[in-house]
């Protein structure tokens, strides 16, 4: 009987862990499928809405803590039971989960650890053993395991599929949305100043004048909007340009007596 029961533990034992590897797999497919999700929505606020260093820091700590706890919950928990570290399921619930697959076993199962806890507590044990017997006799056809189909895992990857797509898209179609607010929330106590929705384009080719006559500096506007106005410095003195057209500003330098440096500015946008 010692030997028949063994095999029937030794098999319990192979369902057990297989039923953590099963609970890896699903966590692993549930952890790429929250992780991402939540990625892509954290990304996609700082892209559009440029949070300061404050929000960058909360959202920064807060990702860092929730992928932490949902990391060791659904993937390190499972796997340090699959090695037996920390509290396990025990027989009586592994025959519980295989009964629900092999409608006709539970019973079986449970009442033939039950009779080996009796029969270790009963001086004499004969019967009781005999039965036990006769119960593993009909239980060792049946593979526990099967109760089991790691490959039905393959339902949950809906989950986390959308928005792998969704990331691998952007990377290779518009990278910037994700490379540029990643950058600046894992460098979160840094300070950062919003690009403007436009740029300058100087139409000036020749950058020379004559000494003592004028000079016109012709600029362009270009990009999704224009500002309201522009202000070119000569060193740091301020000259409020011309407007020309929403997108051409000009302003001209009367006598030049030395050389100009020059930095524009936008007003209003």
């Amino acid at each position: 009987m010692t030997d028949n029961y063994q095999i029937l533990i030794n098999k319990l034992d192979s369902f057990i862990r297989k039923y953590y590897k099963n609970l890896i797999i699903r966590g692993l497919i549930y952890s790429v499928a929250a992780l991402l999700i939540f990625f892509l929505t954290i990304t996609l606020v700082e892209y559009f809405a440029w949070l300061g260093t404050t929000g960058r820091t909360i959202i920064f700590y807060m990702y860092l803590a929730i992928s932490v706890l949902i990391i060791f919950k659904l993937i390190f928990i499972p796997l340090f039971k699959l090695f037996r570290i920390g509290k396990v399921i025990s027989h009586e619930q592994a025959a519980s989960i295989i009964g629900k697959h092999f409608t006709d076993v539970e019973d079986k199962l449970l009442n033939t650890l039950q009779l080996k806890a009796l029969s270790d507590s009963s001086a004499d044990s004969s019967l009781i053993n005999a039965s036990i017997d006769q119960r593993i006799a009909g239980l060792k056809p049946v593979p526990f395991s099967n109760a089991i189909d790691l490959k039905s895992n393959r339902k949950y990857l809906k989950y986390a599929i959308p928005p792998l797509v969704i990331f691998i898209a952007f990377l290779l179609g518009a990278p910037n949305i994700i490379t540029e607010p990643t950058t600046r929330i894992i460098n979160h106590s840094n300070h950062y100043e919003k690009a403007a929705p436009f740029k300058f384009v100087l139409e000036n080719k020749n950058l020379r004048a004559i000494q003592q006559d004028d000079y016109r500096i012709n600029l362009k506007i270009e990009g999704e909007s224009v500002p309201e106005s522009v202000v070119i410095y000569n060193g740091s003195t301020p000259f409020r340009m011309k407007k020309q057209s929403n997108i051409a500003y000009n302003y001209t330098f009367r006598n030049l007596q030395q050389d100009v440096t020059f930095l524009f500015e936008a007003e209003g946008y």
